[in-house]
C-alpha cells in the first residue's frame, strides 16, 4: 500500500521531514501548504510535490492525501489536525500538540470520534534505539525500582542542528503567542520521556521558565520583543513516586548535550550525548550497552531527531497499512497528557521569600 503524504509548514518540513519520507518504503509525499507560496513553490521543485497549497485547511481536506503531517506553527496545530481528522486523514502532529491544554483535549475528542484514524504526535524520542532500550531495560527490572531521572539539554541544536544562538534572528520559535520557545520545543520531548519510561502519569509539577534574551532583530534588522522562554526547568513526581528533574537552555555556551541519569534501586542507566548508553550497577564499573543504530550515515541532517523521525514515519506507514503496531507512540491522548504539564511549568507557583 502507498501511503499518500502531505505536509501543512514549510520550514522544519524541507530541512528534515520530506528528506526522511525518501527512508520510508510505502511513503509518497505528494503536497505541501505553506503561508508562504514562494517557500511551497520551491518545496515542491525540491521534492517533485503534485500539488502546492497556501491554506493548510484545504490541504487537511485533500482527497489526494492520506496523512496529513501538521509542522507548522503550534498556534495552528489543533485547527489544522481537527480538520482533517473530520476529513477522513490520519494525522501525524508536531509539537507542541497546542497552545494549551484546552486546545489539545479538543484534539483528542476529535481522535476519539474518528477512532478508525491514527492520530499520533511526534514524539520521535520513543523510537530512539537507546531511549527505547532504556524503557525495555526498567520493564525487565534491570535496575530494580525506578526512583529517580534526570535530563538536561545544554546547550541546544535545533532538530536540523542550527544552533540557537543569541543572535539568532527574531522568528515565530521566539513569539509565545505562537507557541515559540524551548519548553514546548523540548520540553515536551522530554515530560514525554519521563512518562514513557515510568510507564505513569504526571501527578506533581513544579516549575520555571524564563527569558534571558529579550530582544532580537528580525529579517530587517529591526528589534522585536522575546515573549517565549530560553530557559526552563522543573520537578516532576509520577504517580508511582517517580521523582523527575528537567532543564533545557537555549542560552548555556557550552555543556554536555544531551544528558540523561536514570536512576533505580539497584542500578543506573546513563544517556551522553544522542548516542551512548550506560549501565550501571552498585561496586561495579559502567558497562557500554550502547544500542546500533542503522539509520547513523543514512540522514541530512544526521542526528538522533532525523532518525528517530524516519522510523517513527515508517512505524505509522506499516499501521496505516495494515501492520501491527511495533513501537510505542505518542496518541493525541499522550500528547494531551504532557500538554497538561507544560501548562502547569509555566504557571509555577513558587514561593517568594523577603
Amino acid at each position: 500500500m502507498t501511503v499518500r503524504i502531505g505536509i501543512i509548514g514549510s520550514g522544519f518540513a524541507r530541512r528534515v521531514q520530506f528528506p526522511a519520507l525518501a527512508l520510508v518504503a510505502g511513503a509518497k509525499p505528494v503536497a505541501i501548504a505553506s503561508g508562504h507560496r514562494a517557500n511551497a513553490e520551491a518545496v515542491a521543485r525540491e521534492f517533485g510535490l503534485a500539488h502546492v497549497l497556501t491554506d493548510g485547511m484545504e490541504l487537511a481536506a485533500s482527497p489526494d492525501v492520506d496523512l496529513v503531517i501538521v509542522s507548522s506553527t503550534p498556534d495552528t496545530h489543533a485547527r489544522f489536525a481537527i480538520a482533517a481528522l473530520q476529513a477522513g486523514k490520519h494525522v501525524l502532529c508536531e509539537k507542541p500538540m497546542a497552545l494549551d491544554s484546552f486546545e489539545a483535549a479538543q484534539m483528542v475528542t476529535a481522535s476519539e470520534q474518528h477512532s478508525d484514524r491514527l492520530a499520533w504526535i511526534d514524539h520521535e524520542l520513543r523510537f530512539e534505539p537507546n531511549r527505547r532500550r532504556v524503557r525495555e531495560l526498567i520493564r525487565a527490572d534491570a535496575i530494580g525500582e525506578l526512583r529517580h531521572i534526570e535530563l538536561t539539554l545544554k546547550p541546544y541544536l535545533r532538530g536540523d542542528g542550527r544552533p540557537q544562538a543569541s543572535d539568532a534572528p527574531w522568528n515565530w520559535w521566539f513569539d509565545a503567542a505562537r507557541g515559540g520557545g524551548i519548553l514546548g520545543a523540548v520540553g515536551s520531548h522530554l515530560i514525554d520521556l519521563c512518562r514513557f519510561w515510568s510507564g505513569h502519569e504526571v501527578s506533581y509539577v513544579a516549575g520555571l521558565v524564563e527569558t534571558f534574551v529579550t530582544e532580537r532583530k528580525d529579517e530587517t534588522g529591526t528589534p522585536r520583543a522575546v515573549t517565549a522562554d530560553d530557559f526552563a526547568s522543573c520537578v516532576l513526581r509520577t504517580s508511582s513516586g517517580t521523582v523527575a528533574t528537567i532543564t533545557l537552555s537555549t542560552v548555556a555556551h557550552h555543556g554536555p548535550g544531551h544528558f540523561g541519569q536514570v536512576t533505580g534501586s539497584e542500578g543506573t542507566l546513563l544517556l551522553s550525548g544522542e548516542t551512548k548508553l550506560e549501565l550501571g550497577k552498585p561496586g561495579a564499573p559502567l558497562e557500554d550497552i550502547s544500542a546500533p543504530d542503522d539509520l547513523s550515515q543514512a540522514m541530512t541532517p544526521n542526528n538522533m531527531w532525523a532518525r528517530s523521525f524516519v522510523r517513527l514515519l515508517r512505524e505509522m506507514v506499516h499501521v496505516i497499512g495494515g501492520g501491527t503496531p511495533q513501537g510505542e507512540p505518542a496518541t493525541f491522548r499522550d500528547g494531551w497528557q504532557v500538554q497538561r504539564v507544560l501548562d502547569a511549568v509555566r504557571g509555577g507557583r513558587g514561593v517568594q521569600l523577603d
